[in-house]
């Protein structure tokens, strides 16, 4: 994970992808990780930690000792091997139930203290178990790391384990500083090295300031399409066509999903029979390289029909701003409505797609309240507006009373509002329910607004002049999320923000706040990258508390996050083309429901590929209210 801010006080930072975990965290690479940069867009950080003393063991028939010294005892016996064309030692089976290696550091190196430490062990890959340290730390002889989760690749790997709170006081059993943990299929060692860091900031990854890595080389862009909206987009040329769900992107969760029948059972189907779907697409700009995607509801004039009144329907239309010129205007104006803009055909390989955003309208605080021009947090007043009918607990539905469902303007647990910026799909989206959208997402810049009624706690904002965090609820609900989809399924969202080391799992932390009322008169650009060393996501504008900066974050298609799944984890479908991918991250996925249960097999195959689609705009039909202006999306490629 690499991380980049301009103008900024401290340094973020630098380094390979990792969640601290009881005060240490891990990083893996079997290649190095390079850093990538938009030439004049922004600067690459240097880690402000110092690397200090360092002791480092080469295994072996005979051990080369440098300052960290290998034990053999009870629990910890270990045979010297042979194995990928080097010496190394291998873990033994003793009467434990798990196979270890103990190490002790020379107390000249490090010695009953607080340490801020790296510790990169260089290990076998074989087999599909994983491993992790057990260290002696300020609160325990064995904390533990998070795991290595091996590939089976049979080649000679790096991980990184980030020691935040170690002790070394030689507490483990025979004296030892720590130890390697196997579980009962061990673990094979070529080397190990550890770096105290001196002087740590608080900020850089540790192991970022023990092995720095050299400045990269900047990317040089050549622009490919350019899109200024000075001329119309005729969506009126483009019939609304009725979708009979014969041809879904996946039968699981998709608008006629099978998922919602295992939830719901028959009132699924008896509600679907109340609506009809209508899509509109319409290409535009040079040699229509653009998508403008909209999707309505029709129910017979029922409070969920966004379709029958014309004024209530989505739309994408170009129109003069004052100040900004000619901008394209996203609108949904109703929230079973949908509309985006995204590219026709798969993008290139490696790119840069980029635009700016002119003025956002999609919730949050105007003048410190969430009651503005007639809406709340972004929706109009009046009917009900609710998730309807695509929810998980069949008695959170009526098939006749959409109304009978849970609330996304107020009053519910789940309610909010929320606008894409800019995220990679492996679909040429469309505007879908919720749920099936969560399934398809690679990254993701957007603006998530909750409602007072949502639980917000643990919320947050990074600031990234003082480094600190403040509570999201006190900000102005106008903040950019900046977050990598991972796993073999997608499913686990990480947060990047200059205020922490490695990437954050669980509730929103945003990467800063917005300042709406600038707009148009200032904007705010958002950018993604693809490249060999992985996705970048950046964004620059006028923020508040910060002022002017540059956020940008890089991280590699298969990384780490010790912390939430474990070593080795892929950004989800990160392949555009089967040569990327071996198949290693293929499984089945089983849904569970109170009127069944289903598998559904090979959700990420050898051979497969999922080339990029971006998306801009409300991709929700069934929450999400409000209306943007945009303006020049431009698409770079690699010159060659």
């Amino acid at each position: 994970m690499k991380a980049t801010t301009r103008n900024r006080r401290r340094r973020s930072a630098v380094a390979a992808l990792g969640v601290v975990t009881l005060g240490a965290s891990l990083l893996l690479a079997a290649t190095p990780t390079t850093a990538m940069s938009a030439t004049a867009m922004s600067a690459t950080a240097t880690p402000s930690a110092a690397d200090g003393p360092s002791a480092s063991i080469i295994l072996g028939e005979v051990n080369e000792e440098n300052g960290l010294r290998q034990i053999e005892q009870g629990d910890g016996t270990t045979a010297p091997v042979t194995v990928g064309g080097r010496s190394a030692r291998k873990t033994v089976q003793t009467s434990a139930p798990a196979q270890h290696m103990y190490f002790q550091v020379d107390d000249a190196v490090a010695f009953d203290g607080a340490f801020v430490a790296c510790l990169q062990v260089e290990y076998f890959d074989e087999g599909g178990a994983t491993f992790r340290v057990q260290y002696d730390s300020t609160s325990s002889a064995y904390a533990g790391t998070g795991s290595v989760n091996r590939t089976g690749s049979n080649t000679w790997k790096t991980a990184g384990f980030e020691l935040m709170d170690a002790r070394f006081a030689n507490r483990e059993n025979g004296g030892a500083d720590f130890r390697v943990e196997a579980g009962t299929t061990g673990v094979t060692f070529n080397n190990v090295k550890l770096t105290i860091i001196q002087d740590d900031d608080g900020v850089t990854p540790p192991c970022a300031a023990a092995d720095p890595e050299p400045e990269p080389t900047p990317i040089r862009w050549r622009l490919k399409y350019d899109e200024p909206f000075e001329k119309k987009i005729r969506t009126e040329a483009s019939p609304w066509v009725l979708d009979d769900y014969s041809e879904p992107v996946d039968d699981f969760n998709d608008d006629n999903g099978d998922l919602y029948r295992l939830q719901l059972g028959p009132k699924f189907d008896a509600a679907m029979a109340t609506m009809r779907t209508y899509r509109q697409e319409t290409e535009f700009g040079k040699d229509g390289w653009l998508t403008a995607s909209l999707s309505t509801r029709e129910s017979g004039g029922r409070v969920d029909d966004s379709y029958t009144d014309a004024a209530e329907r989505p739309s994408i239309k170009t129109e003069k701003l004052e100040t900004a010129g000619a901008v394209a205007k996203i609108a949904v104006p109703h929230y079973t409505g949908g509309a985006i803009i995204r590219n026709t055909e798969p993008l290139p390989k490696y790119y840069r797609i980029e635009y700016d955003l002119k003025t956002l309208d999609f919730g949050g605080l105007r003048n410190g309240s969430l009651f503005y021009d007639g809406k709340y947090n972004g929706y109009t007043l009046g009917e009900c507006k609710t998730f309807y009918p695509w929810v998980g607990d069949p008695n959170d539905i009526d098939p006749a009373d959409p109304c009978a469902t849970r609330s996304v303007r107020e009053d519910s647990n789940e309610a909010y509002n929320a606008f894409h910026f800019m995220s990679i799909l492996d679909f040429p989206a469309m505007p879908r329910n919720l749920a099936m959208y969560h399934w398809h997402r690679k990254v993701l810049m957007d603006q998530f607004s909750p409602a007072p009624s949502r639980n917000t706690n643990g919320y947050d904002v990074c600031n990234s002049l003082t480094g600190e965090k403040y509570p999201w609820d006190t900000s102005n609900r106008t903040t950019v999320n900046m977050l990598y989809f991972t796993g073999s399924l997608g499913q686990s969202q990480t947060f990047v923000t200059s205020c922490d080391r490695r990437p954050v799992s669980g509730v929103q932390k945003s990467a800063v706040e917005l300042r709406p009322e600038l707009m148009p008169h200032k904007d705010y650009a958002f950018a993604i990258e693809r490249t060999e060393a992985g996705y970048t996501l950046e964004v620059s504008g006028v923020f508040k508390n910060v002022g002017k900066q540059t956020y940008r974050f890089t991280r590699g298609f298969i990384d780490d996050d010790a912390g939430v799944i474990g070593a080795n984890v892929p950004i989800f479908h990160y392949n555009v083309d089967a040569e990327e991918y071996g198949g290693q991250f293929n499984t089945s996925h089983t849904a569970q429901g109170a009127f069944g249960s289903k598998t559904w097999d090979n959700q990420w195959p050898a051979g497969s590929a999922y080339p990029d689609y971006f998306v801009i705009g409300e991709p929700y039909t069934n929450v999400g209210e409000g209306q943007a202006r945009i303006d020049n999306i431009r698409l770079y490629v690699p010159k060659k």
